[in-house]
Order: structure tokens, then sequence, then C-alpha cells
């Protein structure tokens, strides 16, 4: 029988009332210091179920942990983690080896970020005595060492994001990862460790087009240029650190700092003189991280520093392995090479200076956020409705300081993802603050014979596109 026993939480030391409530294979002095640091008195009330059959875990015991002469067991438990009697994920506990035993966890992140943040989350399901609870959340687990390392970790939380929000992609296991990652100069188990190669290879197994991206000296910014563009895209990635040699799952950014906006020689420091153009991504100063080393949603900074949720920062990250969809062909770099060749030729009156955001996009999301905007032109909303795009589209939207400020879009530019690398012209939508230009694929339109349509009208300033990336406030 499946049973339930309620912990309340008044205080750091009521955690170890867990002691009493979690079988001792399942629980030691490193989940209860865990739970003190992270959780704290962020919650209220932590109810243990136990039994719970974890297909996580039971996927790494069949091929690995039924092989020890010591037993492992197969039965897990979980922390139901409420607030208020408000719902806010699970964690799970497994018979592994001590520092090991928190496995699969689903928490929302209100309940332990400390400000305002822009991330990747899903909608994940929890059945609970027959209830169905559903958790706005990213995968996280911590690592087992030996089976799976945290290259392993990193990418089952990836293919566990979008195997349950894409129906192209399958929700792999710990142990199936495990199992079809390629390791020909070693040992599967215990592993050493996964390069960024191994983690590419791996992700192709399960339909995904990976792209690595590495850090250049003397280029770095232009490095976190690309991984912004990524994370505005929704497309969480594997991030990889030296000389640490660690990796991390990074699903998300922290506030965008508009001062800087305010600052003219930061901006001069910081823009593209060629064109005299601002990425939106030199004004976010931290991203968010999936850790297995420490818990969910950690913020990491440029430098690591007393107030940092980690003890790396920023400039030891060093690849980034970024998972795209099968179809897609143009990357970042080339979209915005692209963009600068348009700005140099003054294809369009855009705003003498302008801040950038760059990101992909599904045509169906697209066009839904134009059907549903209050302050998109009619004509260019009419426009982006009826055009044919691909499945997903690079976007770049263009706006002045002030309107950037008010979040608003004064220009914007749809790239088709599709197009091959070496298309002068892989536009499909281009417009600026009087006139509209648009290929119209069933009218033969052709951007590189100069042969596209065209609507003189007023489009005046509106609200920039937002679906890719949830703002969560800390409770």
């Amino acid at each position: 029988m499946i049973s339930f026993k309620r912990i309340e939480i008044k205080s750091l030391e009521s955690y170890n009332n867990l002691k009493n409530a979690v079988p001792s294979q399942l629980i030691d002095m490193d989940v209860i210091k865990r739970l003190q640091n992270y959780l704290g008195l962020r919650c209220d009330e932590i109810r243990v179920e136990y039994p719970y059959y974890d297909s996580d875990y039971l996927s790494t015991y069949y091929i690995h942990y039924s092989q020890k002469l010591r037993p492992y067991g197969k039965l897990c438990c979980r922390l139901h983690i409420l607030k208020e009697e408000e719902y806010y994920g699970y964690i799970t506990l497994r018979p592994t080896a001590p520092g090991t035993k928190i496995g699969k966890t689903f928490l929302t992140p209100e309940l332990l970020i400390r400000e305002n943040a822009y991330l990747m989350l899903h909608n994940f399901k929890a059945h609970v005595v027959g209830n169905e609870m559903q958790i706005k959340s990213f995968p996280w687990k911590s690592q087992e060492t030996d089976i799976s390392v945290c290259a392993h970790t990193a990418a089952w939380t990836i293919t566990r994001y979008f195997g349950n929000k894409f129906r192209d992609y399958a929700d792999a296991t710990i142990g199936e990862l495990v199992e079809h990652t390629n390791n020909d100069w070693g040992r599967k188990t215990p592993s050493l460790g996964l390069t960024p190669v191994q983690v590419s290879d791996l992700l192709k197994n399960y339909n995904f087009s990976p792209l690595i991206l590495q850090r250049e000296k003397g280029k770095e910014e232009g490095f976190l240029d690309d991984i912004i563009a990524y994370i505005e895209s929704g497309i969480p990635m594997i991030g990889f650190l030296y000389p640490i040699k660690h990796a991390v799952s990074i699903i998300g950014h922290g506030l965008i700092n508009y001062s800087i906006l305010d600052n003219p020689e930061m901006l001069d420091m910081l823009k593209d003189t060629e064109i005299n153009v601002l990425s939106h991504g030199r004004l976010i100063p931290d991203l968010y991280v999936m850790d297995d080393n420490y818990f969910p949603y950690r913020k990491v900074k440029e430098l690591p520093s007393k107030e940092t949720d980690t003890d790396y920062g920023l400039r030891e990250l060093e690849y980034a392995v970024v998972p795209l969809y099968r179809r897609m062909q143009l990357t970042y770099s080339d979209v915005y090479e692209r963009f600068k060749t348009w700005r140099k030729e003054n294809a369009m009156d855009w705003e003498e200076f302008c801040i950038c955001r760059i990101y992909i996009a599904s045509a169906n999301s697209l066009k839904q956020k134009a059907l549903e905007s209050p302050n998109m032109s009619p004509i260019l909303k009419d426009v982006i409705l009826n055009m044919t795009f691909p499945r997903f589209v690079w976007c770049i939207d263009l706006a002045g300081i002030d309107n950037f400020k008010a979040g608003l879009t004064s220009g914007r530019i749809i790239v088709d993802t599709t197009a091959p690398t070496l298309e002068s012209e892989p536009w499909l939508l281009r417009h600026d603050k009087n006139r509209i230009e648009f290929i119209d694929i069933e009218n033969d339109d052709d951007a590189t014979s100069n042969n596209f349509s065209m609507i003189k009208t007023e489009i005046s300033p509106y609200n920039i596109y937002t679906n890719n990336l949830k703002e969560i406030h800390p409770i």
C-alpha cells in the first residue's frame, strides 16, 4: 500500500523529521542539508509518498545496480512540496550512493528564485492519490556518478523537456541515454565524463540536429550573443565549463539591465559600431542553469561571488551544444551577418540607432501573437497571418531606445530557417515604419532576383513577441 506522511516545516530543524518518515536507504544528511539550504522556509509542508516506482531510477537499476554484489532496492519515495496548501512539485529520493540520493525533481521556480527571471518551462504532470497535479517546471536531478555524470544528466533534462513539450521528440530515461552514448575509447561505466562532441552525437539519436558553439579568444561577447539568442528562442542547451570540467543545462536568463541604455559610454563600448546596433544580449548580465551539483534554477553571473548561486561564472563557459530542430539550417551567426549586410545597404528606413533582438519562433506562435496583438498594424497583421512560412522562422526585432524600454518593436525581419547558408536574401518579410516587403511564395516571389511584394503603409510600434520564455516572479 502507498502511504503518505505529513511533515510540517516550521524551522530548518523540521527537515530532520524526514529521517523518521523516509526509509533509511533513501535519505542521508546530504539530502537534509540541501533541502535546508535551498528550500528552507519557503515551503511549510512536505508529504512523503512511499513506495514510488521511478522509471528513471529503474532504467539505471536494471543496467547497473542489479549487477552489484551489494543489494540496491527498487523502491523510491517522493517528497511533495507545499506552501499554504498550494502544490509546488516533488522531489524523488532513490536508494543510491550517499550524496546522490536526490533523483528526478520537478519544482516550480517561484519557490526557488530570489528575483524575476525569464525561463523555459513546461507543464509536467504528477499523479498523487488519483489526482493529476500540474507543475510548470524544468526537469532536474542530481547525477548518480558511476552510471551517469553531469553531461548525461544535462542531456536528460533537455530530452525530458523536449519529449514532453513536442511530439517530434522521445521522452528518454537516463538509462536509455547512457546506453546510447558513444564511447569508443573506454568503458561506459564508470563514466569518465562526456565531451561536447559525444553529447552532440547522443542528441542526434533523439531527432535533434545539434550545433556546437565554442568561445573564441577575443570574441567572448559574440559567444554569449549566440547563447542568449537561442535562449530567447526557447531552446535549452548544454553548457560545458572549463577548467572545472562540468556540464549544465542553460534554461533562461535574468533581468535586462536597461540602465546601460542611459550610459553613452557603455553603449559605445557594447554596440556593433559597423552598423550602430546593440545586440539585446549585451543587456543581460546573467543566465539560469540546471546544475546537478546544486539545486534547480541557479543564477550564473559573469564572475562568482558571495551573492551568486554557483562557484563559477560565465567566463568559464567554453562550449554549448544547442539541440536544433532537424530542418533548421541557418544559425544565429548566419542571420546576424545577413542583417549586418541589410543594415549597411540601408535596405529599409530603420531607426538610426537600434537594439536588435534575434530569436526563433514557430510560425503558428508568431501568427497567433500577431492575431492577438492589440497595437499591430491591421495591414501588417493580415500579411503575417496569410503568409507561407516554414515551421520555424528567425525573427529580428528592431527598436530604438525609447521603444525598446516600452517593450515595443518598430521594425521586424522574418528569415527562413531552412534557407541554404549561401542564400544571400533568405528573408521572408521585413518592414520599417513606412512599408512592408514580403515574399509571396504562391506568386513565385524571389528576393534574390529583387522580385518581392510591397505595401506602403504607416506602421506604428507594436508589442514585442514574448512566448518562448516565461517571466517568473519569486513568491
